[in-house]
């Protein structure tokens, strides 16, 4: 049942794995086929059919990914093999090191409880909130998360700047590429234009946020 059921999303028109979000990390495929994991693993099924035929994944996985506090844990999960399964295949040299980056994405995306395509984690941490003039993350805890140095780290801190931001709102595939970018230049590969860099792209966002209210309080 599951193989077929991949096999008809694979089937699906290109013009459908298109997504909205500019990527520096991932593929327009694996940005399609991490959005519909992340939509077959939260939403509910009437709001489900309104972008694809496949049933939800079984009750109770989401909420097992969650609990998961390791990489190795996540492997071991029914939610973490759904999304690998449905990958585009790589060659087997870089296999264990994606195997940790996609575990990371599981883990982070499965807190995510709705989505606003397009719109970016330094942007929501950025906004104002409930009208104090202050942002969703204050600066230090904003350049505390840029200044991740594991892998486990950079989990924790997501899942705390998620929490901040009510887990909502917010696109899964901005948030996934983010994390496959921040792999990129944890393993000594970071683009050589600045403006590609996780940093710049996390700072832009967020001050962007941050100076739309304080001008106006200014």
């Amino acid at each position: 049942m599951i193989q077929m059921e991949m096999h008809e999303v694979a089937e699906k028109p290109s013009r459908e794995k298109m997504v909205p979000e500019r990527l520096l990390a991932l593929s327009p495929d694996e940005g399609f086929k991490v959005r519909l994991w992340w939509q077959r693993l939260t939403l509910p099924p009437q709001n489900l059919a309104t972008y694809t035929k496949a049933p939800p994944w079984p009750k109770g996985m989401r909420a097992r990914l969650r609990r998961c506090e390791t990489v190795e844990a996540a492997m071991l999960s029914d939610g973490f093999r759904q999304l690998w399964q449905q990958l585009p295949e790589q060659s087997s040299h870089y296999r264990d090191e994606r195997l940790q980056l996609w575990i990371c994405i599981a883990l982070v995306l499965a807190e995510v409880r709705s989505e606003t395509p397009s719109v970016s984690l330094g942007s929501r941490l950025g906004q104002e909130k409930n009208g104090t003039g202050k942002p969703r993350m204050g600066e230090l805890r904003f350049q505390q998360l840029m200044d991740c140095h594991s892998p486990q780290e950079l989990v924790q801190r997501l899942r705390r700047a998620l929490a901040l931001i009510d887990k909502c709102d917010i696109s899964v595939v901005h948030l996934a590429d983010n994390i496959a970018l921040w792999w990129r230049e944890y393993r000594g590969q970071p683009a050589t234009q600045p403006t590609k860099r996780l940093g710049f792209v996390w700072a832009s966002d967020y001050f962007e946020a941050l100076a739309q209210y304080q001008r106006d309080r200014a």
